[in-house]
């Protein structure tokens, strides 16, 4: 009989389980920091008191991200609905409202004394802590699969690890530890801890060896009460995400098993043999359900794929155990993180249209040339970058030229520089979902002679009209010949009959010599500002009287320190 997907569940054959997943709107929480600093070895805690009270008013919400025993499949699953072009589970997912996780922050808890006391158990515990630890930080390139699904706000991202405590709570777990007993834990654990960013918080509750599960929406743990089976009913599970209401916003909770109580069915030596990989099945299965808990943390909403009866429709449900459930070959292997290696199954992936174990892609981004431009002149010039395949990218630039900006969409430049001269060094960034790349260039601007204008339409103008060191700059009315003429270099010089501008008490004509007293930027309100000392070039008499001649004052942004581009 085919896999069946309801709700978030692995059913088998015609008997299903109706699940209704209630959704609220939910003001997401500020996020938090780190509440309690990871040790290299769990902290132990008591939150039975808090368990009891959150049990007594647990809201139970649906499960999904079920990962089915392996070896358990039936040959139906090669007629399953497909989409056009595709063939179920390998069609794309896609977005269903809702949220995902943009800063993942992992909270592992270990439930029963034997965390405490079986040296094996210490094992796991010691690889699980290692294993979250090390998801999230710079080497870890899986988790950057995810990173392709965002919502309105934004996107998954990551940098530093994921993991923000492990803890053991060293009382036995109930007998048998269903979804509402797991769900009262972990609201204990988000009360006794103080997690604020509860939409971005991954609670992980790992229960001790021999621990009886459910059943739940008909479903059991493989190795349900430490007792590996013969052969797993199709209904059995591994691992599973859940979501509940807790405050005004959700908590994610996974069940994570003691996979060895299900031997090779839970992923003993899925990808190594003997001793090396006694622990395989803890990370495949708990790095599956933590990819899900953050592109669909709230359960039924996120990404996924409604049509896929096939595998579950998630972005790990698609390729459980490297796609054996469903007669795929998928990859599937060890991953090598900053605190160790961990074998894990691969994801779904939109870009790739199949299943990856790394979020990367092939990035070549073609660096501009310096620049030259012309105020007044329309600009348009193209970035070039592209991954493959073609992943959408954005574009971002700081230090542009006044009057440019960058499409952040398509990467072109474009504009007209509007109001200073100057050399800008402008930095471009482009970015795809699982990295980034800058370069910088040298953008000049500078502008053809012309007239500037002032207060009372005059034109600045060499006063005696020849070159001459020393020689005033006043204002006269406009004629347009050469001692009107003024260019202004992209080295920020106003030149005027191949003299500089120099500033002082007064403004003078003196030979250039790219000193502080000779180099000006215009601001958007028109004031010519002096690098010397951040005076403006002024016209003190604020009259139309030709021959006033220019002073240099404190910039009030008064018409009088107003003046026009070389025009």
């Amino acid at each position: 009989m085919p896999w069946v997907r309801i709700g978030g569940l692995f059913a088998v054959g015609a008997a299903t389980v109706a699940i209704a997943a209630t959704i609220v709107t939910a003001t997401p929480p500020a996020p938090a920091g780190a509440t309690t600093a990871t040790a290299s070895r769990p902290r132990v805690v008591s939150l039975h008191a808090g368990y009891e009270r959150a049990l007594a008013h647990v809201t139970v919400g649906p499960i999904a991200g079920v990962v089915p025993p392996r070896g358990v499949r039936d040959a139906a699953v090669a007629t399953a609905l497909s989409k056009p072009g595709c063939t179920e589970p390998d069609c794309d997912v896609s977005y269903q409202e809702g949220v995902v996780q943009h800063k993942p922050r992992v909270y592992v808890l270990f439930w029963g004394p034997k965390w405490l006391s079986d040296s094996t158990a210490e094992g796991v515990a010691s690889y699980l802590t290692s294993f979250y630890k090390g998801l999230g930080q710079p080497q870890d390139t899986w988790s950057l699969t995810t990173a392709q699904y965002g919502d309105p706000s934004g996107r998954p991202s990551f940098g530093t690890s994921v993991l923000r405590g492990t803890y053991v709570d060293s009382t036995p777990p109930p007998d048998p530890l269903t979804l509402a007993k797991l769900t009262a834990e972990a609201t204990a654990v988000a009360k006794h801890f103080k997690i604020a960013d509860t939409l971005d918080a991954q609670v992980v509750i790992a229960a001790q060896s021999g621990t009886c599960f459910g059943p739940d929406f008909g479903q059991q743990f493989t190795g349900n009460c430490g007792k590996v089976p013969a052969s797993p009913p199709a209904s059995d599970y591994c691992g599973w995400h859940s979501s509940f209401p807790l405050g005004n916003s959700y908590l994610t909770l996974v069940n994570l098993p003691y996979q060895l109580d299900a031997g090779t069915f839970c992923g003993e030596n899925f990808v190594n043999a003997g001793p090396a990989g006694i622990y395989d099945g803890f990370s495949a299965v708990g790095g599956h359900e933590y990819a899900e808990s953050i592109t669909d943390p709230i359960v039924n909403t996120g990404w996924l794929d409604p049509r896929d009866t096939v595998s579950g429709g998630e972005i790990a449900d698609k390729c459980a155990w490297g796609g054996g459930p469903f007669g795929l070959t998928d990859p599937a292997g060890d991953i090598r993180l900053s605190t160790g290696t961990f074998a894990m199954q691969s994801l779904w992936s939109n870009v790739v249209h199949r299943c990856v174990m790394t979020g990367t892609l092939p990035f070549t981004v073609t660096a501009l040339a310096d620049q030259a431009s012309v105020i007044g002149k329309a600009v348009s010039i193209a970035v070039r970058a592209a991954t493959t395949p073609a992943a959408p990218l954005r574009y971002t630039a700081s230090g542009l030229p006044d009057g440019l900006s960058i499409s952040k969409k398509t990467g072109t430049i474009s504009g007209t520089p509007d109001v200073t001269a100057g050399t800008f060094t402008t930095t471009v960034t482009v970015a795809y979902y699982a990295g980034s790349t800058a370069f910088s260039l040298t953008w000049q601007v500078s502008s053809p002679p012309g007239q500037v204008t002032g207060y009372g339409a005059k034109c600045v103008a060499d006063s005696g009209g020849v070159v001459k060191n020393g020689s005033p700059v006043d204002i006269t009315a406009c004629t347009g010949k050469a001692p009107q003429q003024v260019t202004f270099a992209a080295d920020g010089e106003l030149r005027l009959l191949g003299q500089c501008v120099t500033g002082g008490k007064t403004a003078i004509t003196e030979p250039c010599a790219d000193t502080a007293n000779q180099v000006w930027t215009r601001l958007r309100d028109g004031e010519y500002v002096l690098k010397l000392n951040g005076t403006c070039l002024t016209d003190p008499a604020s009259s139309k009287k030709d021959g006033t001649r220019l002073t240099l004052a404190a910039c009030a942004d008064t018409a009088n320190q107003h003046w026009s581009l070389p025009s």
